[in-house]
């Protein structure tokens, strides 16, 4: 009898099927705070290569994996374009911590459709709502949520929005990948058969300064 094959090294994240829709249409969902935890096991280690990705300084990359609901937004936005994962909204789960943080496996299928992403202005003018209103419900200042409609301000105040709202945002896997591990060694290997493809910041340059005359 063969030997059973060894358990995937991270979890494949949530299945999330828009309604009506067949089983291959499923996507891989994770949380923001599930995504800190997972990419911090990753192998080789992401936050340098990121760095570079994006053009975020490696202690800022750090930082935010660190600390995932206190970074700002435009941040995560940059390290999201850069792993090719793509935000989008869908019901909450019943008792479901802001982050995302619900059970691996559990599968959100039965519960809600795929909600393309739509600008939080959008969703709170659906629901016939001032800002006033919005930020009442979410305990955040008017200000506030001027910025978060903006695409300013921090994640955590973002996802106390969507919560509002009775949404969860939570992160697309590429159609292609079942696990952020497949993902990620998939884009490893590409880059050591063909760094020139990836972009590299300049190296900084030294400073010339005047030598002063003794």
């Amino acid at each position: 009898m063969p030997n059973p094959p060894p358990a995937p090294p991270l979890p494949p994240g949530d299945p999330v099927c828009p309604a009506g829709a067949g089983a291959g249409a499923c996507v891989r969902v994770l949380g923001l705070v599930d995504l800190a935890q997972a990419l911090a096991r990753l192998e080789p280690p992401p936050a340098y290569r990121l760095s570079l990705d994006s053009g975020i300084e490696y202690k800022n990359v750090r930082r935010t994996l660190a600390q995932p609901l206190a970074a700002r937004l435009d941040t995560w936005q940059r390290l999201l374009r850069s792993l090719q994962l793509r935000p989008i909204a869908v019901a909450r789960a019943s008792g479901g911590a802001g982050g995302g943080q619900r059970p691996a496996g559990a599968c959100a299928c039965q519960r809600a459709a795929v909600m393309e992403p739509a600008s939080l202005r959008g969703l709170r003018e659906t629901r016939g709502w001032s800002r006033r209103e919005m930020a009442r419900r979410t305990g955040l200042g008017v200000d506030a949520i001027g910025a978060l409609e903006k695409g300013r301000g921090m994640v955590g105040s973002l996802l106390r929005a969507y919560a509002a709202l009775d949404l969860e945002l939570v992160l697309a896997l590429p159609p292609e990948q079942a696990s952020l591990a497949d993902l990620w060694r998939e884009r490893a290997g590409r880059c050591l058969e063909s760094p020139a493809q990836f972009p590299r910041r300049a190296p900084r340059r030294p400073s010339k300064r005047p030598v002063e005359a003794a």
